[in-house]
């Protein structure tokens, strides 16, 4: 399993205060929420997670997975941060290791998962929708 910062984050119950993928290898990228672009999403700039860090290593919400979905080779996943307007959603491995997650800032949580294939949609309380592979970035 990767080390990276997210993986040493994720097993600690928090993700960081960024709108933005981030993969277990250490790829992190912003997302950027547009109803309009195809998945209702539009990928940003790459960043170092660990350089966000290291100048404010406070700056990460403490998140709880609400749901589980089970799915060939493991789980997808999402939930809530510790304020009520962010979530998140993500994929789990089979040993339920991290293999990416996407957090967002003004979503409000997560609070459905319709999976078709190797397609998954998450949609939050707010009606934030985002549809993408299950192997996003894998």
């Amino acid at each position: 399993m990767a080390n990276s910062p997210i993986v040493a984050l994720w097993r600690e119950g928090k993700l960081p205060i960024e709108d933005a993928i981030h993969h277990a290898s250490g790829v992190s990228r912003e997302l950027d929420v547009n109803p309009e672009a195809p998945g209702g999403f539009e990928l940003g700039d790459e960043f170092d997670l660990a350089e966000m860090l290291a100048d404010d290593p406070g700056w990460v919400s403490d998140v709880d997975i609400t749901n589980e979905t089970p799915i060939p080779g493991g789980f997808l996943v999402r939930g809530e941060g510790s304020h009520g307007s962010e979530g998140f959603f993500g994929r789990l491995d089979a040993e339920r290791e991290l293999v990416w997650v996407a957090f967002l800032t003004e979503s409000n949580p997560f609070v459905e998962t319709t999976v078709n294939g190797d397609v998954a949609t998450f949609t939050s309380s707010s009606g934030v929708s985002i549809t993408v592979s299950t192997d996003w970035g894998s």
